[in-house]
């Protein structure tokens, strides 16, 4: 039993890694730095767009009195989408460094009262 299954396993592997190559047909072609400048503008745009579709930057740009942010996103010229595209992505990604901080702090601290109380014993 245990040699007909690896018999299976090793039939399958070497079956699919000489067929696999041949099943995905794949074209490469070079570009014009036009084409290049134009995928990368329209992905900052959708970008952005996604950024201000989210329901936190939503709620914040009414707080503020920005309504309409999609519309305003549409009427952004390409350097300005830029821009705001390396804003966002210089914005931190979480919490801030203070937190983290003292959560390491506070586990050095319960780290070292666990090893005085275990010398102690």
């Amino acid at each position: 039993m245990k040699n007909g299954f690896r018999r299976l396993v090793c039939g399958t592997l070497i079956a699919t890694s000489v067929l696999m190559p041949y099943a995905a047909q794949t074209q490469a072609a070079m570009i014009g730095s036009e084409q290049a400048m134009a995928a990368s503008k329209s992905a900052e745009r959708e970008r952005l767009r996604a950024f201000v579709a989210r329901a936190d930057v939503q709620k914040q740009l009414a707080t503020l009195g920005a309504a309409n942010a999609a519309d305003r996103v549409s009427a952004l010229t390409d350097d300005e989408v830029q821009t705001l595209a390396s804003r966002i992505d210089a914005l931190p990604a979480g919490a801030d460094i203070s937190v983290a901080a003292a959560l390491l702090i506070v586990l050095i601290l319960v780290l070292l009262v666990f090893m005085m109380d275990r010398n102690r014993r």
